[in-house]
């Protein structure tokens, strides 16, 4: 199965090094895309280990997913896989998850999402994928994922919820800065009211088929 992995990275050097090295059966398929405002990668041994890319500027959480998926769709891979730079792998959980995904896909079943710790470590058949479309990047980062798996399961493709063992350092990116603290909490009312516009109501309170009811 050709697989890419990608990684958005904000900050927390540290916690990156730590989610990469819990990956190692990944690391030749692997993209960490350096968002920090300093470059902060470029002194890391990251890079060593897996690519890093550099964008002209740092992109949003929506803007990365979309760069991922693109390198995916360029490399003719079955599904792209994604993981929080603040996530671990437990020993023994790439592997299964490679199983898992490699038997979805012989046996043609329709799966579009497959989640380990919810979305720690998860994956996206790209079938699913050019169905449902691109992130919509009027999200920047919360909710984003949201309206995304709506849209996947509207186009007919299942979640999957594999229950592997993923460590997950809850919003420490966020905790870590507190500029991205204080923009978080001010736009959370503004994309909670946008994903509600775009669907009629709260997440499971939706009451529109497709967005804004067209």
């Amino acid at each position: 199965m050709r697989y890419l992995v990608g990684i958005p990275y904000v900050n927390r050097p540290d916690l990156l090094i730590r989610a990469v090295h819990s990956i190692q059966l990944y690391w030749d398929h692997t993209v960490v895309i350096d968002n920090s405002s300093e470059r902060e990668l470029r002194q890391a041994s990251v890079s060593n280990l897996v690519s890093v890319h550099e964008p002209p500027v740092p992109l949003s959480f929506t803007q990365s997913m979309n760069y991922f998926q693109r390198l995916a769709s360029e490399q003719n891979c079955d599904a792209v896989l994604y993981m929080h730079n603040d996530a671990e792998a437990n020993a023994g959980t790439p592997e299964r998850f490679l199983e898992i995904l490699h038997g979805l896909q012989v046996s043609g079943h329709k799966w579009g999402l497959a989640l380990t710790n919810f979305d720690a470590l998860a994956a996206y058949n790209m079938e699913a994928v050019r169905a449902a479309g691109s992130w919509d990047t009027t999200f920047s980062s919360y909710f984003s994922d949201i309206d995304y798996h709506r849209r996947l399961r509207l186009a007919g493709y299942e979640e999957i919820f594999t229950g592997l063992p993923v460590m997950h350092h809850v919003s420490s990116t966020v905790k870590s800065d507190s500029n991205l603290g204080f923009i978080v909490n001010t736009t959370w009312p503004l994309y909670e009211r946008y994903y509600e516009m775009k669907w009629g109501g709260k997440m499971a309170e939706e009451t529109y088929g497709t967005p804004f009811n067209q």
